[in-house]
């Protein structure tokens, strides 16, 4: 009894040990340095539904359903500030971390090992970013729903059948990809399952947890008053013309598939994920008829979502947020070894790899903050962000995009005290998507992000277009909306795509900051 209790303490203590670091971990990483477009995209969504105004229904987004609804949550919670934003992303740290102990203590891996790996995991996770960012969400609810497929296979149970499609569903509706290609994966391979290894208690509860899913979700449509036209649109149709040109070349090349399949780029930037999932493959063939059990299943999920999650990487173009593969595949690949040579003395070079990654990653991804493109800036220069509101406490500023940090603090000072002072019903339109929540008012957002190349929400001559200009038009109709500001770098092509949004309107525009800040106040055309 005593050893029990004496166990139980360790693990408890170590369960903590995981919270504490990877909820440190992540605030230390966001603590310097913004990029608004990215830094800030959930802020204020997660701001309007407090205010009753709700993604799809109310306003456009084609990412991050459920991420908006749990930033919500925090802000109601913990206060509407930064650090309520922060500890969003650090929230799912934690999850994403114990989430993968848990699954490595299921298949019983050794304790120490695991508690490495689950460190190195936490540490290049959820920090890369920082703050609430989609396809981290996604990536982490589909690795769960991998987990659960692993355990569901190897102990035969039938609540993790039910819980595979439910964290399924929570990762598409968190972001599309790499979401859609791991439920294919997840789908395949439990029809495979089941042909083999028939048990109608498991089938039946992999059903229930689908169909509970979908009517959820169909239940909260109704509920809010949200049409599903509206989603087909904006979370379906409007994203897959997105992806469809990225398939190919095109005016932003950097998007483009064919641009990113390069050996540089495919060897180069995933190379750390290469050197444990190439001899894996290997191992997994190898050793395929002398596996008993689950392990062929296993290895089989591991490496085709890895390849999975690589391609989606590649496809959309974004700075790379899957280097906690990294502990993950080798955990997988170590358990191989040891399932073939208990004595096996390759594992601590596994051990060595993962270490080094772990620490070069965190240096130029967490420190420097290189998916933030803040890697070459002198970060020393940041500016507390209490200058511009007490309730952004925890965040040095400094901005890629504007080097000075005091000026553009002055700038942004400035346009809060016009847009409060300012009673008339009306619009902001900017990429500091924090100032709704700064001001704690409703300022009728349009949509998460402005960025005018048709991969934020549809512009002229996008098929739509016509759908999107409705939906704007109907915002300003039901809010009476008077005025629009514009705050932003690219203030001019904001104003030149705004006006193709209004067919009746005309603007008396008023410039407040050069290139800057404008406001741009609606009346009846002459």
């Amino acid at each position: 009894m005593f050893l029990t209790k004496k166990s139980n303490f360790k693990e408890f203590i170590t369960v903590l040990g995981i919270i504490f670091y990877s909820y440190y971990i992540n605030r230390l990483s966001s603590a310097v340095g913004v990029m608004p477009i990215d830094s800030f995209g959930f802020f204020d969504t997660a701001f309007s539904i407090l205010k009753n105004k709700l993604p799809i229904r109310d306003f456009w987004i084609f990412t991050g359903l459920i991420v908006d609804y749990m930033g919500a949550f925090f802000l109601t919670v913990f206060g509407k500030n930064w650090a309520s934003y922060v500890l969003h992303a650090s929230f799912m740290n934690i999850v994403a971390s114990l989430s993968f102990y848990i699954f490595l203590n299921k298949i019983n891996f050794n304790k120490i090992f695991a508690i490495f790996y689950t460190i190195s995991f936490a540490t290049l996770c959820y920090p890369v970013s920082g703050t609430p960012f989609a396809y981290i969400h996604a990536y982490i609810f589909s690795l769960i729903s991998i987990f659960f497929f692993i355990i569901a296979v190897k102990n035969n149970n039938f609540l993790s059948w039910f819980l595979i499609p439910i964290f399924c569903f929570m990762a598409f509706l968190s972001m599309q990809t790499p979401s859609a290609y791991i439920i294919l994966i997840i789908f395949f391979l439990s029809i495979i399952h089941f042909v083999k290894h028939f048990d109608f208690k498991n089938v039946q509860f992999f059903v229930l947890g689908t169909f509970l899913s979908i009517l959820i979700f169909i239940l909260f449509l109704f509920f809010t008053k949200t049409p599903f036209i509206n989603f087909l649109y904006q979370y379906i149709l409007f994203p897959l013309t997105i992806g469809e040109g990225r398939f190919s070349s095109n005016e932003m090349a950097y998007l483009g598939l064919i641009d990113q399949l390069n050996i540089k780029r495919i060897l180069g930037d995933f190379k750390f994920l290469h050197v444990f999932l190439v001899p894996l493959i290997f191992v997994a063939i190898r050793y395929r008829k002398k596996n008993k059990g689950y392990l062929n299943s296993f290895n089989l999920i591991i490496i085709l979502s890895s390849f999975a999650f690589i391609f989606n990487q590649l496809l959309t173009a974004n700075q790379i947020y899957i280097f906690s593969m990294i502990p993950l595949l080798a955990a997988v690949l170590h358990f191989n070894i040891l399932k073939i040579d208990p004595s096996s003395k390759l594992v601590w070079l596994l051990i060595f790899i993962v270490l080094f990654a772990s620490i070069k990653f965190h240096f130029r991804y967490n420190i420097d903050r290189k998916f933030h493109d803040l890697e070459t800036i002198d970060k020393s220069k940041a500016i507390d962000a209490v200058a511009i509101d007490k309730n952004l406490k925890g965040l040095k500023w400094i901005n890629k995009l504007n080097l000075d940090p005091l000026n553009e603090i002055d700038s942004i000072k400035n346009a809060l005290v016009v847009i409060k002072n300012d009673q008339r019903k009306k619009i902001l339109i900017t990429h500091y998507q924090f100032i709704s929540t700064i001001l704690d008012e409703d300022l009728n957002i349009l949509n998460r992000w402005y960025l005018w190349d048709n991969n934020t929400h549809p512009t002229e001559n996008h098929k739509y277009f016509e759908f999107y200009k409705s939906m704007v038009q109907k915002n300003v109709d039901k809010n009476k909306i008077q005025v629009i500001y514009l705050l932003g770098h690219d203030n001019e092509m904001m104003l030149k795509n705004i006006k193709n949004y209004f067919t009746n309107v005309c603007f008396k525009s008023k410039t407040l900051e050069e290139k800057r800040f404008s406001s741009h106040e609606l009346i009846t055309c002459k």
